[in-house]
């Protein structure tokens, strides 16, 4: 292997791992289109040390940027906030001793992280709490009401889209000109007139560069008004890299939905069937989830229906199997698996009361108080 050869393999596998995304476990990951329509990724490969799951983006042209919708890990109610603590339990720590502290990507509580996600939902999170932490108990209850219906709505996730397939359009050509000159013209030209044209690969390399900088500066201070310091580092890292370059719209769309549910976005980017196919997953994990406050539970749930209702789309119909396979005579309420026999307990996910097929299923809280 000649040294543009080895040279060229260590850019690729650079710029691979440049296409990967690192996400909290359990975000929801949605690969966008050009028109801003997309697909969900289904499953990444989770890094336990690091408690991160890493996303694989298309690495080839067209360039679909990948983004992510993070709901935060805290239940709120009138009296206070549910977390999990460090070892994994539930703790519920009162508004008038709750402590908050933020970095970039990390919303912290009490010592725990509640909220690991971009610097706009962080920030945003953060005035949310502090306003109900300085309001009237009497008056958490609406203002929690509000926050999560406005979470909820898909019409605010469908406006983003149009916004940044929009505006990032010009962008998304360039990155792509970049790519094709990186992996494709320039190794030709290297292959037929050797190393004298790399002052003109050089330089159009910087001129691009500085082309797709701006842009993205420009484009992202329009999506991200208040998110100065991700916007700095962006910018500085696309200058300095041309494989961060091509990706630049992967760093606008990460964050394009900060704030919104997972199931708005859903309803605003997946087509009928895999709209209704999440949908299901979200509905039935609310209602039989693991989750310490039952109020927030059943708010949650009510306008999981509600938006699933809007969409065109029955809720009952997303909480039992679509076909019964042969022999099965109950199924999990939470993860929909089958058994031919009652064992007590789903062994796939492990909720405590499998079901009948025609009976009901009662939420997890609601089981553990019988």
């Amino acid at each position: 292997m000649s040294e543009l050869e080895s040279l060229f393999l260590i850019v690729l596998v650079i710029y691979l791992v440049q296409c990967i995304y690192w996400v909290a476990p359990g975000a929801a990951v949605f690969a966008l289109s050009f028109r801003g329509r997309g697909k969900r990724k289904q499953s990444g490969f989770v890094w336990q040390a690091l408690k991160t799951e890493g996303f694989l983006a298309w690495p080839l042209p067209p360039l679909t940027p990948l983004a992510v919708a993070v709901w935060p890990a805290f239940e709120l109610n009138p009296e206070g906030v549910a977390f999990r603590s460090r070892n994994g339990e539930w703790t519920t720590v009162p508004w008038d001793r709750l402590t908050m502290s933020r970095s970039e990507s990390r919303l912290r509580s009490n010592g725990a992280v509640i909220l690991h996600a971009g610097e706009t939902q962080v920030f945003n999170t953060s005035v949310v709490l502090e306003r109900l932490r300085s309001a009237e108990k009497t008056s958490r209850c609406a203002m929690i009401q509000r926050w999560l219906g406005k979470a909820m709505r898909d019409l605010t996730a469908s406006r983003r889209v149009r916004l940044f397939a929009g505006r990032s359009r010009f962008l998304r050509i360039l990155a792509q000109v970049q790519l094709v000159f990186l992996f494709v013209a320039a190794p030709l030209a290297f292959a037929w007139l050797g190393p004298r044209v790399l002052w003109r690969v050089a330089l159009f390399l910087l001129a691009m560069q500085a082309l797709i900088a701006l842009e993205f500066w420009t484009v992202h201070k329009q999506l991200f008004r208040h998110a100065t310091s991700a916007r700095f580092k962006s910018t500085l890292t696309i200058l300095l890299s041309p494989l961060a370059a091509i990706r630049g719209c992967d760093l606008l769309a990460r964050d394009l939905f900060s704030g919104c549910h997972p199931l708005a976005v859903a309803g605003a980017v997946l087509p009928t069937a895999d709209f209704a196919h999440f949908a299901g997953e979200e509905l039935r994990q609310w209602r039989f989830g693991d989750h310490p406050d039952v109020w927030y539970q059943e708010t949650m749930a009510k306008l999981l229906n509600q938006a699933i209702r809007r969409a065109g789309t029955r809720p009952e119909t997303l909480l039992r199997p679509a076909e019964r396979d042969s022999g099965c005579v109950v199924y999990c309420p939470r993860c929909l698996s089958q058994y031919v026999k009652d064992a007590g307990g789903c062994t796939d996910c492990g909720f405590g009361n499998l079901v009948p097929f025609g009976g009901r299923a009662a939420p997890q809280n609601q089981t553990q108080r019988q």
